[in-house]
């Protein structure tokens, strides 16, 4: 039988602060290693060698894999681990008065003046290189 649109089967949901079971394992595998989620992106990205541990469920052995990363893993986690590091900015909207250079005073047009740093950085604006 087909719930109606919009109502789940479990009118409770998923308590908060409930993991899912990708989190669990996430947690789970740092603290076995003692890598965090975004080291484990930069080691890929720098294209090491990355030893992958599988246990057979047959014999109970573990194997071992060395995995290579090729370059589209290595762009993959290096795109990843990017908010990290240089999360993105958010929009920036100008909403000073706005006026066009025949409404500008002079007043106004001196105190802009003086608060502009000069192009070389010298603080001074009356000094001409030589």
């Amino acid at each position: 039988m087909a719930l109606p649109k919009g109502v789940s089967g479990n009118p409770k949901g998923r308590p908060p602060g409930t993991k899912n079971k990708l989190s669990h394992q996430a947690v789970e595998f740092a603290r076995a290693t003692g890598l965090m989620p975004h080291e484990i992106l930069l080691s890929f990205a720098r294209g090491e060698p990355q030893v992958h541990k599988v246990v057979n469920p047959v014999t109970g052995e573990v194997d071992e894999h060395t995995i290579y990363p090729d370059l589209d893993m290595r762009l993959t986690a290096a795109n990843m681990a990017a908010p990290y590091f240089a999360p993105k900015l958010a929009q920036v909207q100008h909403k000073g008065i706005q006026k066009s250079a025949d409404q500008v005073s002079d007043d106004e047009l001196l105190r802009i003046a003086t608060d502009i740093e000069p192009i070389d950085g010298s603080g001074r604006d009356d000094v001409i290189d030589q």
